[in-house]
């Protein structure tokens, strides 16, 4: 398993002229039966039936034996692979993989050729008014996109081979032109997912949702209880409509999640909060860490202690470790680190790997966490604004390009902040000295939040961040 976290080791593999080549090689159309000798490879490893093709040769069946040897270091279940490489989204993700081996070799932590996830506040137009809104979203005060240079848009990131698309906001479902535009993104070939605060989740628009073709509806839930979740959301009755939408989505078949940023007003309430998930039927539920930009900035006093936040961590650990029948992510990288220190003595640990998503692993596969693990923004993940501006983060809105100008391709591959923060090299105070910082590395929109836009300090939240500062 040594051999695995080994980047310098793999940097020398594919550095060879015969790897790059295979690699190159992987990704070219056959003629004969329109896939690509990754896909024929893969079709074959998960048993899909093919017509006989000379793709299906030799470098099909090196592709083959790779996957296999993984699988085997990583001591995972053949069928789970199986079922992973027969999904139409991981092959993108796989797809995109290879192309960042060829163009940027194997980094620590990973650089990709395209992000896995993209961010869209597709408008500034919202029907509430929260007090922690990183967007200060109400009405739109700027002109915002056309549907036209939004189809637009859509073609970059698929076409750059981006695996993900969220939208966000503002309420996404506010704009009138939002069904044909996330169903076109579906037909394009992306994951596409909403986040939404909910209210406007009728059986009516649900039903819209599926015919879009949306694989996933995130829903903000602040609180357990009427008050609490509508004194963050700024209405009254936002809570029940919200649950009303939730549920909405369950009927529907919908996947669904609960999204709740973690503050001192509701912190206490979270458990009841995950009982909610598990009652409604959800099959998500993320927690946010409460970063104050936008109006949060109002709010400072809101933010979780370093102690209250890991306490939080260590729960939400808990709850997973028994069974927890919600699978649970969050924006914290610190999670991957936590996950470490308490680890037990089974087989298996929770591992935050890559941007949010967290599950259980192998602890064979721990050291992969250097290498997918931490703070996404401008490395895994960036944002779009409703101008078509680019950002590292939704909450780290610093222009990088627009898209009304530029190319994503140009603007992701390109970008001097993004490269800046694909090193994990650049960190400074406690983050840069920490044993943890490649599979964690501190939230970097915290770090800007608090240090005057210094998005390369060290993440206050933390408590090894704290202690570090203790004199």
């Amino acid at each position: 398993m040594s051999l695995l976290s080994h980047d310098s080791f793999w940097n020398a593999i594919i550095s060879l002229p015969t790897t790059k080549k295979m690699l190159q090689l992987s990704l070219k159309k056959c003629g004969a039966c329109n896939r690509t000798i990754l896909e024929a490879a893969l079709d074959d490893y998960v048993g899909k039936k093919a017509a006989k093709c000379k793709c299906n040769g030799l470098y099909s069946r090196i592709i083959r034996f790779w996957i296999e040897f993984l699988r085997r270091s990583l001591n995972i279940k053949r069928e789970k692979v199986e079922k992973l490489l027969a999904d139409p989204y991981a092959r993108r993700a796989i797809i995109n993989l290879v192309k960042s081996f060829i163009h940027y070799g194997i980094r620590k932590p990973l650089s990709i050729y395209a992000p896995f996830l993209v961010v869209w506040d597709f408008t500034h137009k919202c029907n509430l008014n929260c007090k922690h809104c990183y967007s200060n979203s109400g009405a739109a005060v700027q002109p915002e996109l056309t549907t036209q240079e939004a189809l637009t848009i859509v073609d970059q990131l698929a076409d750059a081979g981006v695996t993900a698309l969220a939208f966000s906001g503002g309420e996404p479902l506010s704009r009138k032109d939002f069904f044909e535009v996330a169903s076109y993104a579906a037909k394009r070939g992306l994951y596409v997912s909403v986040a939404t605060n909910g209210t406007l989740l009728t059986k009516e628009n649900v039903e819209k949702l599926k015919q879009a073709k949306i694989n996933y509806v995130e829903v903000s839930i602040d609180g357990a209880t009427a008050e609490t979740h509508d004194s963050f959301r700024g209405a009254p009755g936002a809570f029940s409509r919200a649950i009303e939408g939730l549920k909405n989505c369950v009927e529907a078949g919908l996947c669904a999640c609960i999204a709740t940023t973690a503050t001192k007003s509701n912190i206490a309430e979270m458990p009841a909060i995950l009982d909610l998930a598990e009652k409604i039927g959800v099959a998500r539920f993320t927690y946010f860490n409460f970063i104050p930009t936008g109006r949060g900035k109002k709010h400072y006093n809101e933010d979780l202690a370093p102690e209250e936040r890991e306490k939080l961590m260590l729960y939400l650990l808990d709850k997973m470790s028994k069974g927890f029948k919600v699978t649970i992510l969050t924006t914290a990288p610190q999670l991957a680190r936590v996950a470490l220190q308490c680890q037990g003595n089974g087989k298996e640990l929770a591992m935050s790997m890559a941007h949010m998503q967290t599950v259980k692993v192998s602890k064979k596969a721990v050291p992969l966490a250097d290498f997918i693990g931490g703070c996404g923004a401008g490395r895994l993940y960036c944002s779009i604004s409703p101008q078509g501006d680019v950002h590292p983060c939704v909450f780290l809105p610093i222009h990088v390009g627009n898209l009304k100008k530029e190319n994503f391709s140009d603007v992701w591959l390109n970008s001097k902040l993004f490269n800046a923060l694909r090193e994990r090299t650049n960190l400074k105070g406690a983050c840069s000295k920490c044993r943890y910082k490649y599979i964690c590395g501190g939230c970097r929109a915290r770090a800007s939040a608090y240090h005057n836009g210094d998005f390369l300090a060290a993440d206050p939240g933390c408590i090894l961040s704290k202690e570090a500062e203790s004199p």
